[in-house]
């Protein structure tokens, strides 16, 4: 057995939202909206530790 973890359907999701939030972060230059799609990212980040 090797000790590479699968991850679970929610870990997956929550991938795909940091990826896509990311993204979102790289193209954006309003620093308005800069801090709420970090406050968004850090949420996103939160959910998966748990």
């Amino acid at each position: 057995m090797s000790g590479t973890k699968v991850p679970a359907v929610g870990d997956r999701a929550i991938d795909e939202q940091i990826t896509l939030l990311m993204e979102e972060i790289q193209r954006e230059a309003v620093p308005e909206r800069l801090l709420e799609l970090a406050q968004r990212l850090q949420k996103a980040l939160n959910a998966r530790t748990k």
